[in-house]
């Protein structure tokens, strides 16, 4: 039986393909299915239907750079200005000596969409890095 090998969180590189950006934090995938309850009318237990799935929205987080988030600023204004680029984001396992090196299939995230931008906190009192988050929705996922 072979031995699990875990990985951090942090040896994931998460990208958004055509837009030169690696992401912080990725949220995460959560995709689950409609079900529906019932019971055949003959004994004492119900049964379980399983209907479409559905990908929960996800978020991106990174540390907000003024002059090289304004792409990914325009990116998003446009897409919700009509201009419509769905984008594919990937979430792949590495290992970091010292050039990120994949070490395993990674998760692909297809037809994604910008949902929701958040940003540009201020806080005069704070020496915290300001952060900008992304929310997406996608269509599909592979894992390969």
């Amino acid at each position: 039986m072979a031995q699990t090998v875990p990985i951090t969180q942090t040896q994931y590189l998460v990208i958004i393909k055509g837009l030169d950006f690696y992401w912080e934090t990725f949220s995460g995938i959560d995709d689950k299915a409609q079900t529906s309850k019932y019971s055949d009318g003959l004994g004492n237990r119900t049964y379980t239907l399983v209907g479409p799935r559905e990908l929960a929205d996800m978020t991106l987080t990174k540390a907000f750079d003024p002059k090289r988030d304004k792409v990914l600023i325009d990116w998003y204004r446009t897409y919700c200005a009509g201009v419509k680029t769905d984008e594919t984001v990937s979430v792949t396992p590495v290992q970091y000596c010292p050039n990120p090196e994949p070490i395993g299939p990674a998760l692909i995230l297809y037809g994604v969409k910008p949902i929701s931008l958040k940003g540009f906190e201020a806080d005069k009192k704070s020496n915290n890095i300001a952060m900008l988050t992304l929310g997406i929705s996608a269509d599909e996922y592979s894992y390969a």
